[in-house]
């Protein structure tokens, strides 16, 4: 991440002992000597920092290599990713928690109706029989009443 220091290694077991140089290999290929020590600090990588370091230990027997590639990220990456992750955290929850409510909500609902429903099902039969029957009697009473 970019301001952050990198510390890049290079041993071997050589004997006798080897002598290191590390190298960075530019975007046009050209190779630039950067350091004679064992280790290559960067202290507070940039973007530019970016590419392709390598290191080379080499004594009398023989020479050797080994090759690192380093990719440098914004800051703003790291705190898009920070954003990213907290939004993820909280708002599912929060979802989570909308969903159960509605469904909490419907369900009852629901059950509201299927009761009112019984309700009025088990109302409706003997209130009907003894209305039939009680225009019935009024009927036969008014036509009496006429004579």
């Amino acid at each position: 991440m970019e301001g952050s220091s990198v510390t890049l290694t290079c041993s071997s077991d050589a004997n006798p002992a080897a002598k290191y140089t590390w190298y960075k290999r530019s975007g046009d290929k050209r190779v630039q000597p950067l350091s004679e020590e064992t280790q290559f600090v960067l202290s507070s990588i940039r973007s530019s920092d970016s590419g392709e370091y390598y290191c080379t230990a080499e004594n009398e027997l023989g020479r050797s290599s080994a090759n690192i590639v380093i990719t440098v990220t914004w800051k703003s990456v790291m705190i898009m990713n920070t954003i990213r992750y907290t939004l993820v955290v909280v708002l599912v929850p929060v979802l989570v928690w909308t969903l159960w409510t509605r469904m909490k909500k419907t369900l009852s609902l629901k059950s509201e109706v299927n009761e009112a429903v019984e309700m009025i099902e088990s109302h409706n039969c003997p209130e009907y029989d003894d209305v039939a029957a009680a225009a019935q009697t009024e009927d036969t009473e008014e036509q009496e009443d006429l004579v």
